[in-house]
């Protein structure tokens, strides 16, 4: 048994994916965009860029599908722009509820 996960093990490593490539190291590379999400889960929507938002629910949307596309696919590529595709599309929409929210409190101040 020992024998036979050992050598899946080393054919892994050897494969296309495996760690001995960039199809495996610019994935693990790019969960730092994730990490900085779940940092800012809990910023300020004053302070969170709905610019920069946007951009990333867009690029990692794009990326989702040319994770896909290339050959050999990459499964750990896909995986991360999913999960950061949900994190900053969250973010965008605390900032865009924020928004709201002020221009509402705008609107519904009385005026002298």
């Amino acid at each position: 048994m020992a024998s036979k996960v050992s050598g899946m093990f080393w054919t892994w490593v050897h494969s296309s994916t495996g760690p001995k490539t960039t199809h495996f190291w610019a994935p693990v590379c790019n969960w730092f965009f994730p990490i900085q999400a779940l940092y800012d889960w809990n910023r300020d929507p004053a302070k969170i860029s709905k610019e920069m938002q946007c951009v990333l629910v867009c690029y990692s949307s794009l990326f989702m599908r040319w994770a896909l596309r290339i050959s050999p696919q990459s499964y750990i590529l896909f995986c991360m722009h999913l999960f950061n595709a949900t994190l900053q599309g969250r973010l965008l929409i605390r900032r865009l509820t924020w928004e709201s929210t002020q221009q509402k409190a705008i609107e519904d101040k009385p005026t002298n």
